[in-house]
């Protein structure tokens, strides 16, 4: 909205030098100034976010190839990036929104830091979460509450890297920092949700083997140790009944290198889940 505001305000300042203008021959002149005016207003700009459409198949440019969102908003084509990078040329912090990935992809959520250091170095952090499982049980239950589907499919984490690797060689000089977000949170329905690390759901899975008692249950949820992130849904009562979708946290943190790929974890918690999930509020 910065950069609208800021193009509209500039067209209405064009707009009231051409009407001042008798003598039509001089008009091209006047419209050299406004787009100098323009443009020198655009280069001041050092953050921007925007939208782009997730594509059927990587490395496809074409309009038939990208995916159609729902959503009322604009988006940036990914063949259009090296364009827009060259219009921000001082461009300090730009922020990726991906849109519309296929239905068949796992709800997920995730984000992806690039910090760019000295000698076109870059650090990045990868953040994602996928649902794998849905809890539904009551007090008197006696059926085995945690369905599990453990076969989840992480395209939208090759899709961001594809992105990553298509837009590196337009970047200006003067970027420091790049996010890409993307999110597939649709059908999540009105439960709530717990978000836990991959070995904290085995022992979750263990201790339902094991135990039978809603109370027992119930107090592992509880425990920080062992849920990052709990978001109670608001018809729920967690002491009478769960329903809940669980979702597994990863954290990776790893140097862009061509060639090669090596991932350290990291540790995600609270404070992060509730900004990234922000991001898409």
């Amino acid at each position: 909205m910065v950069i609208l505001s800021a193009k509209m305000k500039e067209s209405s300042s064009c707009g009231k030098l051409l009407n001042h203008e008798q003598d039509f021959s001089k008009t091209p002149y006047s419209l050299f100034l406004c787009c100098k005016n323009l443009h020198s207003l655009v280069s001041k700009i050092d953050i921007v976010s925007l939208r782009s459409l997730c594509q059927n198949e990587f490395g496809g440019d074409d309009d038939e190839d990208t995916l159609l969102c729902l959503q009322s908003h604009h988006h940036v084509t990914p063949p259009a990036f090296p364009a827009l990078m060259k219009v921000f040329a001082n461009l300090k912090f730009l922020e990726i929104k991906l849109c519309s990935f296929p239905s068949s992809s796992s709800l997920h959520v995730s984000r992806l830091n690039c910090m760019i250091g000295d000698g076109d170095s870059i650090q990045c952090e990868l953040i994602f979460a996928v649902k794998t499982a849905v809890l539904s049980s009551t007090r008197r239950s006696r059926d085995i509450p945690l369905k599990s589907d453990m076969k989840f499919d992480l395209s939208f984490v090759e899709t961001t890297m594809f992105l990553l690797k298509k837009m590196m060689p337009h970047w200006p000089k003067t970027l420091k920092k790049v996010v890409f977000l993307s999110a597939n949170m649709q059908g999540s329905g009105l439960r709530g949700s717990v978000f836990t690390g991959n070995q904290e759901l085995g022992n979750f899975i263990d201790l339902i083997s094991t135990s039978m008692v809603y109370e027992s249950w119930l107090n592992w949820l509880k425990n920080p140790r062992n849920v990052t992130y709990w978001i109670k849904g608001l018809r729920n009562d967690e002491h009478s009944m769960l329903r809940e979708n669980v979702w597994i946290l990863y954290g990776l943190a790893f140097p862009w290198e061509k060639g090669r790929l090596t991932t350290t974890d990291i540790v995600v918690r609270e404070s992060i889940m509730k900004e990234l999930l922000g991001a898409f509020e």
